[in-house]
C-alpha cells in the first residue's frame, strides 16, 4: 500500500498531478486543498496518500494531511460512493465544507458539486452524521475520546442532542463539544457536566 509519496512535481493539471519519486512518476489526483498547495513545478513536495486497487487499475489519490485522507475513506465507505464521486467532493470542498455539509442539512442544500445531485449529498450526509462526529479536525483521528469509566460514547451524543434542542445547530454543537473535550476531558463525568463545559467555552 502506498500511504504517501516525496518527490519533485512535474506536471500539474486541475486536480490531477504527476510527482516523480527515485525516477518513477506517480499520477496521482489531489484534493482541492492540496492542488492549491502545489504551486511549483520542479519543487519537492510531501504528499498522503490513498492507493485504490480495482481488477484492471490502480489509481493514488493525495491529500494534504491525514484529516483529509481520512474523511475520503469515510465517503467511501458510503453505499454507491466510489473513488470517482469521493475525489469529486474533496477536489471541490475542503475538509471544513465538508464536514458542515454532512453534519448540517440547511448547509448541504447550499453546495453545489459538478456531477453530484442534492439527493446523493444527502444521502452521504445521512450515512456519515454520526461518523463524521469523531473526527478531529486537526488530526483526522477520534476527537472525543475520553475514558472508559465515564461511557464516553452515551455523554458525547447525549450531550450533542441536548445542545441541538437548546437551538444550537449540529455543527456548532459539535464544535462546543469538541473544545470542552479538549479542554478537560479527564474531568468530565456526566451528560450533565459536559453541556456546562460546553457552554461554559463561549461565555
Amino acid at each position: 500500500m502506498i500511504s504517501s509519496l516525496r518527490g519533485k512535481l512535474i506536471f500539474k493539471k486541475n486536480h490531477e498531478v504527476i510527482l516523480e519519486s527515485y525516477g518513477v512518476g506517480y499520477q496521482i489526483f489531489v484534493s482541492k486543498k492540496l492542488s492549491e498547495s502545489l504551486s511549483s513545478i520542479n519543487d519537492e513536495y510531501f504528499i498522503f496518500t490513498h492507493l485504490d486497487v480495482k481488477e484492471n487499475s490502480m489509481q493514488l489519490y493525495g491529500f494534504c494531511d491525514e484529516k483529509e485522507k481520512e474523511i475520503f475513506k469515510m465517503l467511501l465507505s458510503v453505499s454507491g460512493i466510489g473513488p470517482k464521486i469521493a475525489h469529486t467532493i474533496v477536489a471541490n470542498l475542503t475538509f471544513d465544507e465538508i464536514l458542515s455539509f454532512i453534519s448540517d442539512k440547511s448547509y448541504s442544500s447550499r453546495i453545489r458539486i459538478p456531477g453530484i445531485g442534492a439527493k446523493k449529498l444527502e444521502l452521504i450526509s445521512m450515512s456519515l452524521k454520526d461518523k463524521v462526529f469523531k473526527i478531529d479536525k486537526d488530526t483526522g483521528k477520534g476527537a472525543f475520546d475520553v475514558p472508559d469509566e465515564i461511557s464516553g460514547d452515551n455523554i458525547r451524543y447525549e450531550a450533542l442532542n441536548a445542545l441541538i434542542n437548546l437551538g444550537y445547530p449540529r455543527s456548532d454543537a459539535e464544535k462546543l463539544i469538541r473544545e470542552a473535550l479538549k479542554k478537560d476531558n479527564t474531568k468530565i463525568n456526566s451528560t450533565e457536566e459536559l453541556i456546562r463545559k460546553a457552554l461554559d467555552v463561549i461565555s
